[in-house]
C-alpha cells in the first residue's frame, strides 16, 4: 500500500513537473504573439483612418495577457522548479489558474469576432493547442469547457440569432471541442503510463544498482575472507603469495627484502598436554602479536601453515634484526604457559630470516627457502632465537655473504 502511495505522488510529481514546463513554452509564445498583435492594433488606432470599435478591448486583453505570461516566465524558472510533497498543490494551482485565465482571455477575444466577424477560429485553434500541450486530467478540463463554450455560442445566437452565419460558430466547435477532448484524455493518459513506466524503470535500476553494491561488497567480503586464515584472522599463504606478486611488479629494480619466519617451539609437545583448543588460543595470542608488530613497523605478517608464520619487510638487515629481538621478547611476556617446553616454562618461537636484495619472484622464493634453512639452524641449536643469513643474486646464481 505505501509503494503504491508513492508511486502515485512520485507520478504526480513529474506529471506537474512536465506541465509547469510546457507552460513556460507556451507563456513565452503568448506573450511574443500578444506583444505583436499589439503593436499592431496601436499602429489601427495612431494610423488607420477608420477607427474599429473593437480595438481598443483587443488591445486590453492582449495587453492583459501578455502580463500573465510575462509573469509566468518570471517567477515560475526553469531550475526554480522543484515539485515536492509540500509545495505540489500550490503548483498544481498555478498550471490550473493560468489554463483558465488564458482561456477565458481567449474566449473574449473570441466572443468579439463572433460579434464582429462570426467565426471562433482563434478559440479552436488555441483550445487544441492547449489539449495537445498540456497533459492535464479531462476532469480538469472539462470545467473551462462547461465555462467558456456556452458564453461563445450564446454570443454567436444573441449575435445573428439561430441562422446560417451562427451555425458557421457553432458547428466547428462542435466538432472540434469533442475532439480536442478526446485528445486530451488520450494524451493525459499516455503521458501517465509513460512517466509511470520511467518511474518503475528507474526505481528498478536503483534496486539493481544496490544489489550489485550489495553483491560486490559480498564478493569483496568473500575475497577477503578467502585471502585470510579462518583461525587467526591473519592473511593466509595464498595471500602472502599475492604480496610477494605484488612487490615484483611494483619495483624494476633491485630491493632490498627481509623475510622473516617464525615457528612456535615444541607447538606438538603443547597440543598434545594441553589440548588442541588451548593450542588455538595460543596460535591466537602470537598472531595477533605478530600483526601488531607487522603493522607498527610497516611490513606484511602472514600464517605460513601450522605453527608458522611469515613476516616481509623492506627494513635494512640491523633494523630487521631488532625486529626480531622484540619478536622472541614480546612472545616470552605473552606468558603462556608451557610446561612441556624443554628450553622455558612459556611458550616461545624461534626465527629464520633472510636478507636480500631481489629483483624478481624466483628471487623471492629463493629468499623463502633461505629464511626456512636459517630456521631450521635454529631449531637445531636450543632454539628461543633467531638465525640471520645474507645473500646476494647474480643473475640466477644465489650467493651467501
Amino acid at each position: 500500500m505505501e509503494n503504491q502511495e508513492n508511486l502515485a505522488l512520485s507520478l504526480r510529481k513529474e506529471m506537474i513537473q512536465l506541465n509547469l514546463k510546457r507552460m513556460r513554452t507556451v507563456a513565452w509564445t503568448l506573450m511574443y504573439i500578444s506583444a505583436i498583435i499589439t503593436f499592431i492594433h496601436f499602429g489601427e488606432v495612431f494610423f488607420s483612418k477608420e477607427e474599429r470599435v473593437m480595438v481598443p478591448t483587443y488591445i486590453a486583453i492582449h495587453t492583459v495577457m501578455f502580463y500573465i505570461n510575462l509573469a509566468v516566465l518570471l517567477f515560475v524558472k526553469d531550475k526554480r522548479i522543484h515539485v515536492s510533497s509540500i509545495n505540489i498543490r500550490k503548483y498544481e494551482y498555478i498550471l490550473i489558474g493560468y489554463l483558465y485565465m488564458t482561456i477565458l482571455l481567449i474566449t473574449g477575444i473570441t466572443v468579439m469576432d463572433v460579434f464582429y466577424f462570426n467565426h471562433a477560429a482563434l478559440y479552436e485553434v488555441f483550445f487544441l493547442v492547449i489539449c495537445t500541450v498540456f497533459a492535464v486530467s479531462l476532469r480538469k478540463m472539462i470545467w473551462a469547457v462547461l465555462i467558456t463554450v456556452p458564453i461563445i455560442v450564446l454570443s454567436a445566437f444573441l449575435n445573428v440569432g439561430m441562422t446560417g452565419e451562427s451555425i458557421k460558430v457553432m458547428l466547428p466547435m462542435s466538432l472540434i471541442v469533442p475532439i480536442g477532448l478526446i485528445i486530451q484524455y488520450r494524451i493525459n493518459k499516455m503521458q501517465k503510463q509513460f512517466i509511470k513506466e520511467h518511474i518503475l524503470l528507474a526505481e528498478e535500476m536503483t534496486k539493481s544498482q544496490q544489489l550489485s553494491k550489495l553483491l560486490a561488497e559480498k564478493n569483496s567480503e568473500l575475497t577477503e575472507q578467502a585471502l585470510r586464515d579462518s583461525l587467526t584472522n591473519l592473511p593466509n599463504r595464498r595471500a602472502f603469495d599475492n604480496k610477494l606478486e605484488q612487490i615484483v611488479q611494483q619495483h624494476n629494480k633491485p630491493k632490498a627484502l627481509t623475510f622473516m619466519i617464525i615457528d612456535i617451539d615444541f607447538f606438538k609437545n603443547f597440543n598434545d598436554y594441553y589440548g588442541h583448543l588451548h593450542g588455538d588460543a595460543a596460535l591466537i595470542k602470537v598472531a595477533g602479536l605478530l600483526d601488531e608488530i607487522a603493522i607498527k613497523y610497516n611490513a606484511f605478517a602472514a600464517r605460513w601453515g601450522g605453527e608458522e608464520f611469515v613476516i616481509v619487510s623492506q627494513h635494512a638487515q640491523r633494523f630487521a634484526e631488532h625486529v626480531c629481538e622484540e619478536i622472541l621478547e614480546e612472545v616470552r611476556n605473552l606468558k603462556i604457559r608451557h610446561e612441556h617446553s624443554p628450553i622455558a616454562d612459556v611458550v616461545t618461537v624461534s626465527i629464520g630470516m633472510c636478507h636480500a636484495k631481489v629483483l624478481n619472484l624466483q628471487h623471492i622464493h629463493t629468499c623463502c627457502e633461505i629464511a626456512d634453512q636459517a630456521l631450521y639452524t635454529v631449531k637445531q641449536n636450543n632454539r628461543n632465537h633467531f638465525h640471520v643469513k645474507t645473500v646476494v643474486f647474480e643473475g640466477e646464481l644465489c650467493l651467501p655473504v
